[in-house]
């Protein structure tokens, strides 16, 4: 048998095997390879930032609470105090909606001095009322609006602004209550220096040309109802939420303070827009009525 018909050598078919071998692995490989095992490093990533982002998107727009409106009033008071610009983190407030509960009538006379109720004791018929005030010819209030042009200001004070409570405060022990089971009737504070409550405002300031329907002016909040005969005459204690958005100055900032005296804190407003005012028991957290701006 000559060399071109004879077996090939012992050397030759050793490298004719391995090459053989070689080109089944990479046909095996290339298989393997149209379906890539995606890197264990980029999964988590990715899933990390599908669910970060809701949480991110739901802070933006969370609604502003008491703290939130506190904690915005004290930076600007601390720095207008100390002579420093307002503080920039406040403009994270603007445009952002807001909800407040104040108490307007507590049943043990601690504050809220500033709503009244009554039951006629004839027709068992209980009515509770309440109003805006009107900062219209207040200088204080000209002066917190600064350049800010409007024709009239309306708000309320936040009372006991150095609490997070919403809730009327609890009885002072050993204190002496009038009687006012039947009624709570409000006592007008003098219009001269705020009292030591009246330190933090919330207001809208209108402008001449801003429909009238939205102002209260003279006209209270009002709720009127029939009790039912079983009814008790005891202590009753009522509050609002505030429902609104938070608005701006002219220059852009949501929160205004001025010093009066040297030797007490800054008088503070936060500029806001209102819209929706609920009359709550304070006792059950019942909505009793609402009104909208």
């Amino acid at each position: 048998m000559n060399a071109a018909q004879g077996d090939m050598s012992w050397p030759g078919r050793r490298v004719l095997g391995r090459s053989l071998l070689l080109a089944a692995l990479l046909a095996a490989a290339g298989c393997r390879g149209s379906d890539p095992v995606p890197e264990a490093s980029s999964t988590p990533d990715v899933i990390a930032q599908t669910r970060a982002a809701p949480t991110t998107a739901a802070k933006a727009l969370s609604v502003l609470g008491r703290a939130d409106i506190l904690a915005a009033a004290v930076a600007a008071a601390d720095d207008v105090a100390a002579g420093n610009p307002l503080p920039q983190a406040n403009l994270e407030l603007v445009n952002r909606s807001f909800e407040l509960r104040l108490p307007i009538v507590c049943g043990n006379g601690e504050t809220g001095a500033w709503g009244s109720w009554r039951v006629d004791p004839s027709t068992n018929v209980l009515r509770v009322s309440f109003s805006r005030q009107n900062w219209e010819a207040q200088p204080l209030f000209a002066q917190l609006a600064k350049d800010l042009a409007y024709e009239t200001a309306e708000g309320f004070w936040i009372e006991r602004p150095w609490t997070r409570s919403e809730q009327c405060p609890p009885a002072l022990a050993n204190v002496a209550r009038p009687d006012k089971t039947a009624s709570h009737e409000a006592t007008p504070a003098p219009a001269a220096e705020p009292a030591p409550e009246e330190r933090l405002a919330i207001v809208q300031f209108f402008s001449s040309d801003a429909p009238r329907m939205l102002r209260r002016g003279k006209r209270p909040y009002a709720y009127t109802a029939k009790l039912p005969k079983d009814a008790q005459a005891t202590d009753r204690a009522f509050r609002i939420k505030i429902e609104g958005r938070i608005t701006g100055y002219a220059d852009g900032q949501p929160v205004h303070c001025v010093i009066t005296q040297a030797a007490r804190p800054p008088v503070c407003a936060v500029a806001v827009e209102f819209d929706k005012v609920v009359l709550e028991d304070a006792k059950t957290g019942e909505n009793l009525a609402e009104w909208r701006s």
